[in-house]
């Protein structure tokens, strides 16, 4: 028997909160081995769920490939032949599970799935997370039982207002009780005050380069910067680390529990998987969205912290002229600044730590049954 069905992937940004709506389930009282997950075999999603019990199917299917080069031209090429094989090993799935309902996250990966539960007449949830939903939540949401929102105002279909997904560690997080101890785990001083960079699971490499001049502000302060920089930069040349900082750079960091109880401040993209955390354990963040998101997202999941006071919003031109690094060093000088923005931040959390997310699937599960009470 399988209860539920958790789809879409491609990006961290699609895997992490599928994981997050595992756990909730779980934690209603669904047994791990009545949930499954379907993502895609060229996504990340089959490193990112090693570190779950969740049973997990892969199918072919793949994103559109931007680049005009002769890999991304070939690989586009393939498209129609990996969707098509995805829908049917898709609509094999849910004969062989008979899930009571479909969850997706949204993605290229969540297309098959969900096509498969909307033919085979099982509920569909879309959860979206981000203030504009992307295309693929856009057209399943026209058909799906509920929408589950993480923002007032969606215009999607049937939407509730649910929070966002997020993993359970982060939900159950006490920042300041573990601050002493995280910050032993990360092999940080324990009262040096402390900025954690990070621009998303890829990085991004105007942070990046942002770093250099921070750390320069920040000679002879016994600060910590903590840069998370992304996988594909970790070769790129270390900066400078002047006298009196301690500088640790690292491409991914699955730690993050510990890494926003350590932090004093954070610089960071505004993903909407990143501004559901900070919301959710409650910390200070100076947030610069990617300026090339699609119909200005992140700007728009960052003015929800920052409109409330909860964060700073700054732009890409502000790390290369120094508005940002001046921003992060009075922020590190100002600890009841600091504190209030952090309180602020988790006052808005309070729904992505409820469990108003898996209530609202639960909801849409018990229309099966009564589907099947009324067809007998």
């Amino acid at each position: 028997m399988v209860y539920a069905v958790v789809t879409g992937g491609g990006t961290s940004g699609h895997v992490i909160p599928a994981i997050a709506i595992c756990e909730l389930l779980v934690e209603a009282g669904h047994p791990v081995s009545e949930i499954r997950y379907v993502g895609s075999r060229r996504g990340v999603e089959r490193e990112l769920m090693q570190s779950t019990q969740i049973a997990s199917e892969y199918l072919p299917i793949s994103g559109l490939q931007r680049s005009w080069n002769f890999q991304g031209v070939a690989r586009n090429a393939l498209l129609p032949w990996r969707l098509l094989r995805s829908r049917i090993l898709a609509r094999g799935l849910v004969k062989l599970w008979s899930p009571s309902v479909v969850v997706s996250v949204g993605g290229y990966a969540s297309e098959p799935m969900s096509r498969a539960a909307l033919a085979a007449r099982v509920p569909l949830v879309c959860v979206s997370y981000d203030r504009i939903p992307g295309l693929a939540t856009r057209r399943q949401a026209k058909q799906a039982a509920i929408s589950a929102v993480a923002f007032e105002g969606s215009d999607l279909p049937r939407s509730i207002l649910t929070g966002a997904p997020v993993r359970k560690q982060l939900r159950a997080l006490a920042v300041l009780t573990s601050r002493e101890s995280s910050r032993s785990a990360l092999g940080i001083s324990p009262q040096a005050p402390m900025v954690v960079v990070m621009g998303g699971s890829l990085g991004s490499g105007v942070l990046n380069a942002m770093v250099a001049d921070l750390l320069r502000s920040l000679t002879g302060t016994q600060s910590v910067v903590y840069h998370i920089c992304g996988e594909r930069f970790m070769r790129d040349s270390m900066p400078h680390v002047p006298a009196g900082v301690q500088y640790v750079r690292v491409g991914y960091e699955d730690r993050m529990a510990d890494v926003y109880s350590a932090l004093d401040v954070l610089v960071s993209r505004a993903g909407a998987s990143s501004v559901a955390e900070i919301a959710t354990v409650g910390v200070a963040a100076v947030l610069i969205p990617w300026p090339d998101a699609a119909d200005g997202h992140q700007e728009l999941n960052a003015r929800w912290l920052t409109d409330a006071g909860a964060g700073i919003l700054m732009d890409d031109a502000a790390c290369v002229d120094g508005r940002a690094v001046a921003e992060v060093t009075q922020l590190l000088a100002d600890r009841d600044r600091v504190s209030v923005m952090a309180r602020t931040a988790y006052q808005l959390g309070a729904l992505h730590r409820s469990s108003a997310l898996v209530d609202a699937i639960e909801g849409a599960a018990l229309s099966t049954v009564a589907r099947g009470t009324m067809d007998h």
